[in-house]
């Protein structure tokens, strides 16, 4: 800089001398002839130009040494996140850092149906329902991408929720990715991010996001799960599968380790018009090592169709649109109709060591067994976007198979046996609907959303015993089987700067219909466990309750 300054000062001083002298040169033009005043006037030029000539090449040197002192090309700033950005093409190096932390407080009023036990008092409280770390970038270029996300909520321990890496030089049509991920199967809903929700949560189609409902009391056992003594079968996200591996939350597999090759194909004149992952993963909702008692894994796939591409320029996985298809609402505002259809299913096998089943008492018991369970399962969504408008309408189904092909062993008056060798199949389905339309543009945006979900389609007793999802307890003693479940919500958000800061309420009404099991069903839980389970204390009326939410997020 100093050089430049110095060059500057010369170059002025210098144009003042020309004109000095072309002054001068006019004053005494009698004394001089029109040959000698060119003559002079190009001495001073040339002058001029070589000492111009000498300071650029004193600066391009200058210039050359900072070079090999600093970085070619570095920059911090903010960005959705604090950035740090170094390029060196000559060495094909492109280092990116992102690190961004989003928060989420939320307020919940329950008021819970005083019918069921445990519904006499109502529910208040005051959650922090996410507290995250992301960082994300390249290294050691553009090919490589790296993404980790970690939980540190005060209910919850430390936990990295994901940590993978992304080969991507082909991309978008092939990409690598390996490491701890959402497995991309079922519940679209669930894919969709926690911070990206058009209102305080998910639905109960993927989990009901605080461990408070459904609240009705089971009859007492044991050892439902590995992680809880209270039997409540709480929808649940993470740490969702019983000790016999059945999943008490929704349709959804969570996150495991694996590999998953992804991309996105231009096909019959369309950009983008196939996105696709296929993956193999240790097995469903799994942290570190999987089960050494089996060698099975878990496959997944799921396909996204571009049948509508929607306003955004860049295709329909860019963010004016489906946004990788992570996120709800059309918060980019489609001028377009956007349109996909996402079809994903996925094949597991796995080997517990623990079945259940009732002994009569009011106990749940556990049989410790080595065996086989299968599980698979189907999901089809539609998602729409257009003007402000937008529809998310999901359906996924499922099968569970405890001891495949082994059949049912059991030998009268010894119920245990029946454990060595008990083929059970159990079915479960759930159904969604997410509306959401923006009466001013990024601003404000009205919503509704409906939820349907059956965990086990078999309303049998010993189904229901032998599965874990138990059975629920009236306030007056009676019990009563879960048949199935339904929420409805109408909510309202204000997006002050996007997801990066909004507010939402909402008001639901959540709802459990229960059924009674027949009397052939009781007389033979009696006749094998030995047992007299009264025939007229069941009761099949349903659990209602209504709930309040209002949650900011702050993601920056």
């Amino acid at each position: 800089m100093k050089e430049i300054k110095a060059w500057v000062r010369e170059l002025g001083l210098a144009v003042i001398m020309v004109w000095v002298l072309v002054l001068l040169g006019a004053g005494s033009a009698r004394a001089l002839t029109q040959e000698e005043e060119i003559r002079q006037l190009k001495a001073q030029v040339q002058m001029l130009l070589k000492r111009i000539e000498e300071l650029e090449k004193r600066q391009a040197q200058t210039e050359k040494a900072v070079e090999k002192k600093a970085p070619v090309n570095w920059r911090a700033y903010w960005k959705n996140g604090f950035r740090i950005e170094y390029k060196n093409p000559e060495k094909n190096r492109e280092y990116r850092f992102r690190f961004r932390t989003g928060i989420q407080l939320r307020y919940t009023y329950m008021s819970r149906d005083e019918d069921f036990s445990g519904g006499n008092e109502n529910y208040s409280s005051f959650t922090m329902r996410r507290l995250r770390f992301f960082v994300d970038g390249t290294a050691p270029n553009r090919d490589w991408k790296y993404y980790v996300h970690v939980q540190l909520e005060p209910k919850s321990k430390v936990n990295v929720h994901d940590a993978f890496v992304i080969w991507q030089k082909y991309a978008p049509f092939v990409k690598i990715q390996f490491g701890r991920m959402k497995i991309p199967a079922m519940s679209v809903e669930y894919w969709q991010s926690g911070f990206k929700q058009n209102g305080t949560d998910r639905t109960i189609f993927t989990d009901d996001s605080e461990n408070y409902w459904p609240y009705s009391a089971l009859k007492t056992h044991t050892d439902i799960d590995s992680t809880s003594k209270t039997g409540k079968p709480y929808l649940r996200v993470g740490g969702h599968l019983l000790a016999n591996g059945f999943p008490r939350g929704g349709m959804l597999l969570y996150r495991s380790q694996g590999v998953d090759l992804n991309g996105a194909l231009d096909l019959f004149g369309r950009k983008q018009f196939l996105a696709y992952w296929l993956g193999v993963y240790n097995g469903r909702d799994t942290q570190g090592n999987r089960n050494t008692r089996s060698d099975d894994h878990l496959y997944a796939f799921r396909l996204a169709f571009n049948l509508l591409p929607g306003s955004d320029p860049r295709g329909p996985l860019g963010p004016g649109t489906f946004n990788n298809y992570f996120m709800q609402g059309d918060y980019g505002y489609n001028t377009t109709p956007a349109l996909a259809l996402l079809l994903s299913g996925f094949w597991t096998k796995d080997r517990p060591k623990t079945y259940l089943y009732w002994d009569g008492s009011g106990s749940y018991k556990t049989a410790g067994s080595n065996h086989d369970i299968e599980n698979y399962g189907f999901d089809l969504a539609l998602l729409f976007r257009y003007k402000g408008f937008s529809a998310d309408v999901e359906g996924a189904w499922e099968e569970f198979i405890q001891d495949p092909d082994k059949g049912n062993k059991y030998t009268p008056g010894n119920y245990a046996s029946t454990l060595r060798a008990d083929e059970e199949t159990w079915d479960r389905l759930g159904f969604r609907v997410n509306l959401g339309y923006f009466l001013v543009p990024r601003k404000w945006e009205v919503t509704f959303k409906y939820a349907y979900l059956d965990r086990f389609t078999d309303d049998k007793l010993e189904d229901a015993v032998k599965c874990g999802l138990g059975i629920l307890e009236t306030d007056d003693g009676k019990y009563a089987l879960e048949d199935y479940m339904q929420q409805f919500v109408l909510g309202v958000n204000y997006y002050f700067h996007g997801f990066n800061q909004y507010i939402t309420a909402d008001v639901s009404y959540l709802r459990i219909d229960t059924a009674k099991p027949s009397l052939g069903e009781i007389n033979k839980v009696n006749r094998e466990l030995g047992v007299s389970i009264p025939t007229d204390q069941w009761s099949d009326q349903t659990q209602e309750d209504w709930r309040f939410r209002v949650m900011y997020q702050y993601w920056f």
